[in-house]
């Protein structure tokens, strides 16, 4: 479970997922609609009026005010009449209505309620459909609720009947576009809880890298480097200098470690996780610091560093390893006067022949110690840990391992899984390289990422990140006027 997400990485993961959200809300709005639009047919309401009075009159005002009292009494009382299973069922037997048709279905569609305490009913009938059907069933109804008061108060002392004041007219058409209208965004606002729900639930069970400091936290190593995602440099300033800063961070963080490392593996646990790129990035930012640096593909299954440089090399590592060229001809100058690169295969097939054993051949530790006396620094792309066991053959011959993991890409079992394969090794790991990682707003973002991560603390506030980037700045103006040398 990764309980280490922030607001910001939700945000960024919805922002990221709002063009799913866009169509599927679009289409739970459309389907709602036209489904609710013909399954609704439209609804008519018709008001009638039923009036009881007593058969007799009074012949003083004191008879005629009891007999107005008893009215009302049988009103209320003939309520209970008109609202009757009976009645009702009679009313849609005169309609001519189908006898599948139930009658508390219809008897729901019934308010009756006594006007103002006086003797007269009003009847509401909602009923779906024709208009000449409704009409003539609530005429129906209201014949039938006649007899029925009749019949009820036939022996009272006074008698009292039902005179239908309004047979009943259509006081309100409800037509079902607005029912279905109401119910579509109904199902847009069900469909936008789900989605921000689902994100929160994806992200809290997302076993990818999310926090460095749970991979801290987890792998007791110090994450040294963030690099932002690549696709932000393109055409912005103000981001290339990020990712250039945040590859000046990893280079004082090789070149100051505690053990001086001049070999160093780049290695990720799963494919995909920019390892390549780190390790062209990281060779160049060494080259600029006027440091002679070698960069070596081991990646023979997978190469492409000469494609992310843009040159052609005649031979390369493979043709070096199986004795058919000498290191000479297999070092390629590139456009920086201080970087060298050896590419991986160019005139060998590789398909039977066992990589990691040439890998973790005396040839290949010969040929490292041959250019560690020309070069200040080696630098060697390995292939991932998940697929390959080659870069535990590299591992075991360099001075040093960095282990690049990705953002939302890099799964912790995986990360842990290269751990161990390291320490098994005893290989010193000098740190974790994130790429593709949310970069904090600020000039100094990579240098106080840096020093916060090497230091392993946490709950940080102003003021720490504030001695974070003083120490960053101390550092970085130290490497520029020492010229990039230890």
């Amino acid at each position: 479970m990764n309980n280490n997400f922030g607001m910001a990485e939700y945000l960024k993961l919805c922002a990221k997922r709002m063009t799913v959200l866009f169509p599927t809300a679009l289409a739970v709005f459309l389907v709602v609609l036209f489904s609710v639009r013909i399954i609704t047919p439209v609804q008519y309401t018709v008001t009638a009026t039923l009036r009881i009075q007593s058969d007799v009159e009074g012949e003083s005002i004191a008879d005629q005010y009891n007999i107005s009292e008893l009215s009302k009494a049988a009103a209320l009382t003939s309520i209970s009449l008109v609202d009757n299973s009976d009645t009702v069922q009679r009313a849609m037997r005169d309609t001519g209505l189908p006898r599948s048709a139930d009658p508390v279905d219809y008897q729901r569609r019934l308010t009756v309620t006594q006007i103002n305490e006086s003797n007269v009913l009003r009847v509401v009938v909602r009923y779906p459909g024709e208009r000449t059907e409704a009409e003539t069933f609530t005429a129906n109804l209201m014949r039938e609720s006649n007899t029925s008061v009749q019949e009820a108060f036939a022996n009272s002392n006074p008698a009292f009947s039902a005179v239908v004041e309004d047979a009943g007219r259509v006081t309100d058409i409800s037509h079902p576009w607005l029912t279905a209208l109401v119910r579509a965004l109904q199902g847009v606002g069900i469909t936008v809880v789900c989605f921000f729900v689902f994100n929160i639930f994806s992200l809290a069970a997302d076993k990818t890298l999310r926090s460095s400091a749970k991979f801290e936290t987890m792998t007791r190593i110090p994450v040294i480097a963030a690099i932002p995602p690549v696709a932000h440099i393109i055409g912005t300033e103000r981001s290339a200098g990020q990712v250039s800063s945040a590859y000046r961070v990893l280079r004082s963080a090789v070149k100051y470690s505690k053990r001086g490392v001049r070999t160093i593996a780049v290695c990720s646990p799963s494919p995909r996780d920019g390892r390549t790129s780190v390790a062209i990035g990281l060779a160049r930012a060494l080259a600029d610091s006027n440091a002679m640096v070698l960069l070596i593909e081991a990646d023979m299954h997978r190469p492409s560093i000469s494609r992310e440089l843009r040159f052609d090399s005649v031979f390369g590592l493979g043709d070096l390893l199986l004795g058919k060229t000498n290191i000479a001809a297999t070092i390629n100058k590139t456009s920086n006067r201080n970087l060298y690169v050896i590419t991986a295969v160019n005139n060998v097939n590789m398909n039977n022949i066992n990589v990691c054993d040439l890998l973790d051949s005396d040839v290949f530790g010969k040929m490292l110690e041959a250019v560690e006396s020309e070069f200040e620094y080696v630098i060697i792309d390995t292939p991932s840990i998940e697929l390959l066991p080659d870069a535990a053959a590299v591992a075991g011959k360099v001075d040093g391992c960095l282990i690049v993991a990705q953002y939302g890409h890099t799964r912790t079992d995986m990360m842990k899984y290269a751990i161990d394969v390291f320490e098994s090794l005893d290989t010193e790991v000098l740190g974790i390289v994130t790429t593709n990682s949310p970069r904090r707003s600020g000039m100094f973002g990579s240098v106080s990422h840096y020093y916060r991560s090497s230091n392993s603390r946490s709950g940080e506030g102003f003021l720490t990140d504030l001695a974070d980037n003083f120490f960053g700045v101390i550092n970085m103006i130290r490497e520029k006027f020492s010229g990039g040398k230890k």
